[in-house]
């Protein structure tokens, strides 16, 4: 599922600051922001609030919130931060601390730990006031940490960072050294992000959206809240449900058009081919009642003694110029009659044959003749059928047979 994990993560959110006074009192800005995969955009900026009702009135109740916390009440202690996996030991961090009472967070820095807390009471009453507005708050960061991700895309050439009552110190590597408040602490020219202006006041408003639509991209800089926390990975794992059905839903209707389209080129192969098989046979039965009609009308032929044409004429004078001088030759049939053949259906003849009858009165003069006809290229036999000697007419009488 790595193709789909873009699609995972929250493509639209606002960030809210409060900015609480020492006086109490406290100020609101908004910034909200959403990303297409490849560009982050920003799409409001409110502020500076007063209430959360005006907040309410200009934002959609169903973009999800980055709460951030400043100002009193939110309490950051700066340690040198533990080495290899060696853990922070908060009770020495913050002595008489009752972890129980507080959300807290850890920011590090290189070889620096900024933790920050604030009372569960603060921030529960400040996110139970923006869920009272219908808003679900899933990320809740303190002071300026969350800044840490998105500094470079501001147009800060220096190291120290100055804006809206903070200050950011860090060294030549960019990591932060220290932080500081004071309300003197104001930027001394326009930010810019990109070529997006915006104003100081709405910093942390964005750094806290840009972190939560990159929270799976980056390690966001937040408190550890189990009820926003939860809600997170509520809707994470909603999304990745919508995703994951839409895609096998996807791929199910892809499976049924591929699997429509293949039955109806198989049930139209099936037609032609039944067409084709409805034809052929057909043509088989044209076939073999034409073959039985030739077979039949050549029989009818053959009956009647019809040789295909052959030219008969020719026939005659070739065999009559190889006659020798003492053989005389009386008649000539050219498929005679086969008198040893007679049905209900009439006469018979006997194809292909020649049958010469003549008088001659020695019999050597007739084999010469039949060795001449032989010569005869469409011959394919000749023989002598008999010859009988008649002593009255002191002559013999014979047949010759030729196949041809």
């Amino acid at each position: 599922m790595g193709i789909l994990s873009p699609h995972y993560h929250i493509n639209q959110a606002a960030g809210i600051t409060i900015d609480i006074a020492q006086d109490g009192s406290y100020t609101i800005n908004c910034c909200q922001v959403s990303t297409d995969h490849k560009q982050l955009i920003i799409e409001k900026k409110l502020g500076v609030k007063e209430d959360v009702e005006g907040i309410a009135k200009q934002l959609d109740a169903k973009i999800p919130i980055a709460l951030n916390l400043t100002g009193k009440g939110i309490l950051t202690k700066q340690v040198v931060a533990a080495s290899g996996d060696e853990q922070q030991d908060m009770a020495k961090i913050i002595p008489n601390l009752n972890v129980a009472d507080f959300y807290l967070q850890q920011f590090t820095s290189n070889d620096q730990l900024f933790v920050s807390l604030v009372r569960k009471t603060l921030a529960d009453h400040w996110i139970n006031i923006l869920e009272q507005q219908g808003f679900t708050v899933l990320m809740l960061s303190l002071g300026p940490f969350a800044a840490s991700h998105m500094l470079n895309q501001l147009n800060v050439y220096e190291n120290d960072v100055v804006f809206n009552g903070i200050q950011i110190s860090r060294d030549a590597e960019l990591n932060w050294t220290a932080v500081g408040y004071s309300p003197a602490f104001q930027a001394p020219f326009p930010f810019k992000i990109g070529a997006e202006p915006i104003d100081q006041q709405l910093i942390m408003p964005y750094a806290a959206a840009f972190q939560l639509v990159l929270a799976d991209k980056l390690e966001p800089v937040k408190a550890i809240v189990d009820a926003t926390d939860a809600r997170y990975l509520q809707i994470i794992g909603t999304k990745k449900l919508k995703v994951t059905g839409a895609l096998i839903l996807g791929v199910f209707f892809i499976l049924l058009l591929l699997n429509f389209v293949t039955l109806s080129w198989l049930n139209s192969e099936n037609s032609r081919l039944d067409g084709q098989v409805s034809l052929s046979a057909n043509s088989s039965s044209d076939m073999q009642m034409l073959t039985e009609q030739i077979k039949a009308k050549e029989a009818l032929l053959k009956d009647m003694g019809w040789d295909g044409g052959f030219n008969k004429a020719r026939i005659i004078d070739q065999l009559a110029a190889l006659l020798p001088g003492e053989v005389t030759l009386k008649e000539i049939a050219i498929n005679p009659p086969d008198i040893n053949n007679k049905d209900s259906r009439g006469q018979h003849f006997l194809d292909r044959r020649i049958k010469l009858t003549g008088n001659s009165q020695q019999v050597i003069a007739v084999n010469e003749w039949i060795a001449r006809i032989k010569t005869l290229k469409w011959v394919k036999g000749a023989g002598l059928d008999n010859f009988e000697f008649d002593n009255d007419q002191n002559t013999g009488k014979f047949n010759i047979i030729i196949n041809y």
